[in-house]
C-alpha cells in the first residue's frame, strides 16, 4: 500500500498516539514537525509557547520546517506526517485532523508533562493552551494566507474527547481506505458529546426508528454540523443523531457543512416544531 496520511489536530488531540498505532497497523514511515519544533525550541532556550510567538516574526524558521514538508512529496511510499501544515505543502496526502474539546486538551497536555508546555493549574492550563492554538492560527494565515482551523480544508475530522486512541486510528484507516478508492471522500466522525444540540424536541419514534436501522447496518438519513470556535453544532439530522446516542455509539457519522449555511440550517432546527 502506498499513500500518505497528513495528522493535524488540536493541542492535546492525541496525535503522537495515534500515530504510534498507525505505523503498527500500516507498517508506515512517520515524520513529525511538533518533534521538529519542540528540538528548535530546546535549543533555542525557549518553552514551546514562547517559541511560536517567537516563529511569528521569524519566518525562516518556518521556512526551514516547510521544505522538508515539500520534500516529501516526492517519497513514493506510505507515510503518517504529523503536521499543522502537510496537508498543504505536501502533495497528495489523504488530510486528517484530530478533535478535541479545550478542557481535554489542557488535561492531556499536563498528563503527558512535556516541558514547557502547561502550567501547573488546569485553569492556566486551558488559557496556555488557547493562547498557543491563536499563535498558530494567527502566524500560518499571516506566512501562508492559511486557515488551519478551518476544517473545510480536511478529507476527515476525528473527534478524540472520548474515543480510545485504538478507535480513533481505527476510524483513520477505514476513512483512508475509502478516500484510496474514491478521492472525493469526505467525512466526520465526532462523540455524541461534542455536538451542541438543538432546543426542539425531537421525534421519539423516529429516534427508535433509527436506532434499530443502525444496528442492523442499514442506512439512515445523514448529520450535518458545522463548526464555530472549536464547537460543533447539529445543522440536521437530530433524530438519527441521537439515535447513535442511544446505541452508545463512539462517533456520530456526519457531513461537515459550510458555517454560514450550517448557521441558517440551525437556526431553522431551532425554531421548528
Amino acid at each position: 500500500m502506498y499513500g500518505k496520511i497528513s495528522l493535524a489536530g488540536d493541542l492535546g488531540s492525541g496525535k503522537s498516539t495515534v500515530s504510534d498505532i498507525l505505523i503498527e497497523k500500516l507498517g508506515a514511515t512517520y515524520y513529525s514537525t511538533g518533534a521538529i519544533v519542540r528540538s528548535l525550541a530546546k535549543s533555542y532556550g525557549m518553552e514551546v509557547g514562547e517559541f511560536n510567538v517567537y516563529m511569528e516574526t521569524h519566518p525562516e524558521i518556518d521556512n526551514e520546517v516547510d521544505n522538508g514538508l515539500k520534500k516529501l512529496s516526492e517519497r513514493d511510499e506510505l507515510m503518517i506526517i504529523d503536521s499543522r501544515l502537510a496537508w498543504h505543502f505536501t502533495e497528495g496526502t489523504f488530510k486528517v485532523y484530530l478533535s478535541t474539546d479545550i478542557t481535554t486538551s489542557a488535561l492531556r497536555i499536563m498528563h503527558a508533562n512535556r516541558q514547557g508546555e502547561h502550567k501547573s493549574t488546569l485553569e492556566e492550563t486551558i488559557d496556555c493552551t488557547r493562547g498557543r492554538r491563536e499563535s498558530e492560527k494567527k502566524r500560518y494565515m499571516d506566512q501562508y494566507g492559511v486557515d488551519i482551523k478551518n476544517l473545510l480544508n480536511y478529507d476527515l475530522i476525528v473527534d478524540t474527547t472520548e474515543a480510545t486512541p485504538q478507535e480513533v486510528a481505527e476510524c483513520i484507516i477505514t476513512g483512508f481506505n475509502r478516500w484510496l478508492a474514491d478521492r472525493a471522500y469526505k467525512s466526520a466522525f465526532l462523540c455524541p458529546e461534542r455536538i451542541n444540540y438543538p432546543q426542539r424536541d425531537a421525534d421519539n419514534d423516529l429516534v427508535s426508528e433509527y436506532s434499530a436501522a443502525i444496528e442492523l447496518g442499514r442506512e439512515v438519513p445523514e448529520v450535518k454540523v458545522f463548526e464555530e470556535d472549536g464547537e460543533f453544532y447539529l445543522a440536521s439530522g437530530l433524530e438519527t443523531a441521537l439515535a447513535y446516542a442511544f446505541n452508545m455509539a463512539t462517533f456520530i457519522p456526519s457531513t461537515l457543512i459550510d458555517q454560514k449555511r450550517g448557521d441558517e440550517e440551525y437556526i431553522r432546527m431551532q425554531n421548528s416544531l
